[in-house]
């Protein structure tokens, strides 16, 4: 599945130099309070796709914090819970042996009728 990502990412990225080099008309650029004049479409084509990469790689990023995160504390949690059981078995199997060895013994007495 990586190696699927990776040939994706790189055709994507080679598609995207094709289109940078196939247009370096010069053109102004206005956002919102600044102004850029004769900047070539190809370095706004490059700057828009590492910006993009860059806010895909901060959410991944974000996403894997926050699955460790939950591994972690689910992790925490199965260890607790494999305590108890054992701390439980440990309780039980204590109980269980008085119990055993203090229960009397019953005989049975064969009275001869003659």
């Amino acid at each position: 599945m990586s190696q699927f990502i990776v040939i994706v990412a790189l055709v994507f990225s080679i598609l995207i130099a094709i289109f940078a080099v196939q247009n370096t008309t010069a053109v102004d650029v206005q956002f919102l309070t600044g102004r850029v004049e004769a900047v070539a479409v190809s370095v706004l084509v490059l700057i828009s796709a590492a910006i993009g990469a860059l806010v895909m790689l901060l959410l991944g990023s974000a996403r894997e914090i926050s699955i460790r995160w939950h591994h972690r504390s689910t992790s925490n949690q199965l260890k607790q819970a494999q305590a108890r059981v054992a701390q439980l078995e440990k309780a039980q199997a204590t109980a269980e042996a008085p119990a055993v060895s203090s229960a009397p013994e019953v005989t049975t007495q064969n009275s001869d009728v003659s």
